[in-house]
């Protein structure tokens, strides 16, 4: 994936633990906003490592390690992908506008009206 990836993504990419799939499963609206958290998480621990970043229930769920001692507390490596988490449910999945989320066949996303509107239509044929 890392060649076909946005440059963006590229380096959080380069950092998922070997044995996770070199998968990023959020939608670009939300690119940014990794960008902005692996630098962030890149300055409070160099060497941190990924395993695995995805959409669920309308939020980032960013599961990473401030380092390979699994037993390594970073408070404000923690506090940072907790912020990240939390301003994904007010920033749409697929633009980055400002959003809300929406439950449209049973999934939750956040969505800006637009965006919730296009896909409760596609729901809906």
């Amino acid at each position: 994936m890392t060649e076909n990836a946005p440059p963006v993504l590229r380096r959080i990419i380069a950092r998922i633990e070997p044995g996770w799939p070199e998968l990023i499963d959020v939608s670009s609206g939300w690119y940014p906003l990794l960008d902005r958290l692996d630098r962030k998480l890149a300055a409070i621990a160099p060497g941190y490592v990924v395993q695995q970043i995805k959409s669920k229930f309308g939020s980032l769920s960013f599961y990473a390690r401030a380092s390979d001692d699994v037993y390594d507390y970073n408070k404000e490596f923690s506090d940072a992908i907790l912020a990240a988490e939390w301003e994904s449910t007010t920033t749409c999945e697929e633009c980055g506008a400002p959003a809300r989320t929406y439950t449209i066949r049973m999934w939750v996303w956040a969505l800006c009206a637009s965006h919730a509107r296009a896909k409760a239509e596609d729901a809906a044929e």
